[in-house]
C-alpha cells in the first residue's frame, strides 16, 4: 500500500469517526468533536479540521465539492 493510499484511508477514517462522534453527541460543539477525533487519531486539531474541510494537501478528488463541509471552527 502506497503512502498516498494510507493517507487517503486515514482521512476517510477521520471523516467517519467525526460523523460517528457528532451523531452520538449531538449537543457537542464542533470544536469538541474535532478535539476528540484528534485525540483518538493522534493528530493535531488543525490537521483534523483541514481533513474535514479538504484544505490544501488534505483535499482529494474523491471528496468532491470543497464546500461540502463548510462550517466554522
Amino acid at each position: 500500500m502506497s503512502r498516498s493510499q494510507r493517507l487517503q484511508r486515514r482521512n476517510e477514517k477521520v471523516r467517519t469517526l467525526f460523523d460517528k462522534i457528532s451523531a452520538k453527541n449531538d449537543k457537542w460543539r464542533v470544536d469538541a468533536v474535532v478535539a476528540d477525533v484528534a485525540k483518538q487519531m493522534y493528530l493535531s486539531t488543525r490537521t483534523v479540521e483541514a481533513i474535514l474541510k479538504g484544505e490544501g494537501i488534505y483535499g482529494d478528488e474523491a471528496n468532491g465539492d470543497p464546500d461540502q463541509m463548510n462550517f466554522a471552527f
